[in-house]
């Protein structure tokens, strides 16, 4: 009896076991080298996840019912190097963003620049810093905070830096020198840079995407337009009598109105 339950057991696991093939072409989450690029594969373990690293600078990813993962390949470390990608997305009926998305240590930050995303956007409740138009599209700035979560420094306290495009695309060269410069004038600093890769993220959904990821490309130099009157950051903009423009820790807009008079406890 024990040996033929045993059997029944192992041929019962075989019919649900993927192929040989399969198995050997999944990545498991973490992070590593292929083909010359840096990859990382992120998920919080909920749902169902399947990431292939592929030729040269290509992966591909499948998502069911996930809470969330990021997943892509590119480059450790990060660099104002100019990225082209193409490929297919099929998050824009979802909650998926496709990014150059990628981290810095002192400070912690967690960037993106969101070229494509879904049925969330993930500048919602955020405050505008200002504007950038690169590689033939307009950004929108903003920074979002994070309190007590994963991190590549593990569950930790950072800012998020954001570049979300408003005219949509999968595929195409993205500047991404013009991204950071315009993070600094509104007042956005980043640290040293840890990896920077191609992302495909899912949010409490399920979607698919094949993405090949290349440096250089015909970038720009691309152009700011300052915060508006009143907003976070400096980067030309300026607050209005009787609110806050500086003080010990303060890191929003530093202009103050003009015929304003600095005061202090």
């Amino acid at each position: 009896m024990l040996g033929s339950v045993a059997l029944a057991v192992v041929a019962a696991a075989s019919s649900v076991l993927a192929s040989p093939l399969d198995l050997i072409k999944r990545t498991s989450p973490g992070t590593g080298t292929n083909n010359g690029f840096f990859y990382s594969f992120w998920t919080d373990g909920q749902g169902s996840v399947n990431y292939n690293n592929g030729d040269r600078g290509s992966y591909d990813v499948t998502w069911s019912n996930v809470n969330n993962f990021v997943a892509g390949k590119g480059w450790n470390p990060g660099a104002t190097r100019v990225i082209s990608y193409n490929g297919t997305w099929n998050g824009a009926s979802v909650n998926s963003y496709l990014s150059i998305y990628g981290w810095t240590r002192n400070p912690l930050i967690e960037y993106y620049i969101v070229e494509a995303f879904g049925t969330y956007n993930p500048s919602t409740g955020a405050t505008k810093l200002g504007t950038i138009v690169s590689d033939g599209g307009t950004y929108d700035i903003y920074r979002t905070q994070r309190v007590n979560q994963p991190s590549i420094e593990g569950t930790s306290t950072f800012y998020q830096f954001w570049s979300v495009r408003q005219q949509h695309r999968v595929g195409g060269t993205v500047t991404v020198g013009n991204h950071f410069n315009a993070w600094t004038q509104s007042g956005l600093t980043l640290g040293s840079h840890d990896y920077q890769i191609v992302a495909t993220e899912g949010y409490q959904s399920s979607g698919s995407a094949k993405i090949e990821v290349s440096e250089g490309g015909s970038g720009d130099g691309g152009s700011t337009t300052p915060p508006p009157t009143g907003g976070g950051g400096s980067g030309g903009c300026s607050i209005a009598k009787y609110g806050q423009c500086g003080g010990q820790g303060f890191t929003g807009c530093t202009t103050c109105a003009s015929g304003s008079t600095f005061w202090s406890s």
